[in-house]
């Protein structure tokens, strides 16, 4: 007897091609890596749409009108996922996708200044953004709430830092005894000899002399080493300050002010030899009040 015609259902599907995962699958896969940052191009594998395509660009804009994600980079293409708890700043913290966002344009990059004295126990100052040293001149980030300050800095390779590994991702630091110099050179932003005396108070305990040589040699500017070494001999770390006496012996220092920007003294200044400091009285008065 012969089979009755049954109608054929052919199941077509183009060659290699696979269905590509949801919005939600795909930001999930990217944080089961511990990563929020991502590129448009590395979303369109994941959900199957085409690179570049309208579909992806739709995708995308259409999670950042929602709130789920929002632009980190433009040059190069950076979004950054957005966890629900963090929707009210518009980003989570920047020490969970820092990283990502410099390690390819500024391989060497370190948070730097107030914002690496707060890692390292510092934080008598409410910084309002994260400040980050870089070797190229960019423009300030801001993604949400959330701000990044780019300082520059040449020869940025050599100053010694430490990758801290504490947090969600991991992110680069200057380590204590290189903040210390980066803080006074860029002592008019951060606050004066005010703040150099209060954050190298609170660092004194752990600065470490083979650490501040190292840091001396990679920055290798007198003045700082000067000004440094003075303010660490008289708020008594005299380990550190040793270090940096030792490293200036070998070199000539001329008399340089105690604070660069301050062009007039308000009492008759006077010199310390052993660091050919210019000081005055209102200079000492802070920093024996702070020490």
């Amino acid at each position: 007897m012969p089979l009755p015609d049954f109608p054929v259902v052919a199941r077509i599907q183009t060659s290699g091609s696979s269905p590509g995962a949801t919005a939600d699958a795909a930001l999930r896969q990217i944080q089961a890596k511990a990563r929020y940052v991502f590129t448009p191009e590395e979303y369109a594998v994941l959900t199957g749409r085409a690179p570049g395509g309208a579909a992806l660009k739709m995708a995308l804009q259409r999670l950042a009108r929602q709130g789920r994600i929002t632009l980190a980079t433009k040059r190069p293409v950076n979004w950054l996922i957005v966890p629900a708890e963090h929707s009210h700043y518009g980003a989570p913290p920047v020490d969970w996708w820092l990283d990502s966002c410099l390690k390819q344009t500024e391989p060497n990059y370190y948070v730097a200044l107030l914002s690496a004295a707060r890692h390292w126990g510092s934080s008598h100052y409410a910084v309002q953004s994260t400040q980050v040293m870089v070797g190229k001149p960019r423009h300030a980030l801001t993604v949400g709430r959330l701000r990044v300050d780019f300082f520059t800095k040449r020869d940025l390779a050599d100053t010694p830092t430490v990758i801290v590994r504490d947090t969600v991702a991991p992110w680069r630091v200057s380590t204590r005894e290189a903040t210390l110099l980066d803080l006074v050179r860029h002592q008019t932003i951060v606050g004066g000899l005010e703040a150099i005396v209060r954050v190298a108070s609170d660092l004194s305990v752990e600065l470490n002399a083979a650490s501040m040589t190292q840091a001396l040699n990679a920055l290798d500017q007198v003045p700082a080493a000067q000004r440094i070494g003075f303010v660490l001999d008289r708020i008594g770390a005299a380990k550190a300050a040793k270090a940096v006496a030792r490293w200036l012996s070998a070199r000539r220092p001329q008399t340089q002010p105690l604070e660069p920007q301050r062009s007039a003294h308000r009492s008759t200044p006077r010199i310390d030899p052993s660091w050919n400091i210019a000081f005055d009285a209102d200079q000492l008065a802070v920093i024996e009040e702070l020490k």
